[in-house]
């Protein structure tokens, strides 16, 4: 191996370090550290340096997975577990009553009746205080709630007064939103990603991201739904502090509930692995690629 070569793979191995300490980061901040720690010109595109990343993690049932932000355009990754076992659910670095809370505010906030995937500030905080602990408070609540959303989670920053689902949730629990609640997931008629806020089309009801919807503008003009073409004027819009738009009139009939039965762990997160050496057996190439990430001998 030459010089150069060892340098790549060093610079490499502090890149997926950094990525998977990070947990949720944007576009920039991923260009700003590659920037850093790789030598000028040295990449072309990111998204092949993504899938050289990608290439290592398989082999451990992780992946670098991004989403773009649906107001302004610019994509949020993170590293995900792909392999939800019961035993990745069981190193949740939540109690089973902290989870409990998680999986009823995202029930909540995506399956609600006004399609709007939002739920009052207050409103989180009344139902983590009533499914806490006794004797939790509404400090407790509001401490909990402020972690969920600094871990990426949840979101109760952006909208003011509302919490909606953060980045590593839309990253992370697609499969299990996909799987558990495929009735009422919206998907963006331009960009073809998850579309939790945005417009409807008021001729063939398919939705469309803000973000997209200003580049739709931009390019021609004047807003217009990329399926059939018509102008959206008059257009429904969803998200929160909107009137609304109920699944049923987005063409997403609603789902049947009986199925989502929080306690058979339908939605259950797969917790974000800390950047520590697995410990079932390795491979031969499994610990080649651990002797590099991770120090393994």
């Amino acid at each position: 191996m030459s010089d150069s070569a060892e340098v790549g793979a060093t610079e490499r191995k502090m890149l997926i370090q950094w990525c998977m300490s990070s947990q949720l980061f944007t576009d920039t901040s991923l260009r700003q550290t590659i920037e850093r720690l790789y030598p000028a010109d040295s990449m072309e595109d990111i998204q092949a340096e993504v899938d050289q990343i990608n290439s290592m993690l398989s082999l451990f049932s992780l992946e670098l997975r991004g989403c773009m932000n649906q107001t302004n355009g610019e994509r949020q990754w993170a590293v995900v577990n792909t392999n939800a076992d019961p035993i990745s659910i069981g190193i949740t670095p939540y109690s089973a009553a902290e989870l409990n809370s998680l999986k009823v505010l995202i029930e909540t906030i995506f399956a609600g009746a006004d399609g709007n995937y939002a739920i009052d500030l207050h409103a989180a905080l009344r139902t983590i205080a009533n499914l806490g602990p006794s004797g939790f408070t509404r400090g407790n609540a509001q401490e909990f709630l402020s972690r969920l959303c600094q871990d990426g989670w949840l979101d109760k920053e952006t909208f003011a007064g509302y919490v909606v689902l953060g980045g590593r949730a839309l990253i992370e629990l697609q499969p299990y939103l996909n799987g558990g609640y495929g009735d009422f997931v919206r998907i963006c008629s331009l960009c073809k990603e998850m579309a939790t806020c945005g417009v409807v089309c008021n001729q063939c009801q398919v939705p469309v991201h803000p973000y997209c919807a200003s580049q739709i503008e931009q390019s021609v003009g004047a807003l217009s739904c990329p399926k059939c073409h018509q102008r959206m004027t008059g257009s429904l819009r969803f998200g929160p502090g909107e009137i609304g738009v109920p699944h049923s009139l987005a063409g997403t009939p609603q789902a049947d509930r009986s199925g989502l039965s929080l306690n058979e762990g339908s939605i259950s997160p797969s917790p974000l692995p800390s950047p520590s050496p697995p410990t079932m057996p390795l491979s031969p190439e499994q610990r080649e690629v651990a002797r590099e990430l991770f120090g393994i001998k």
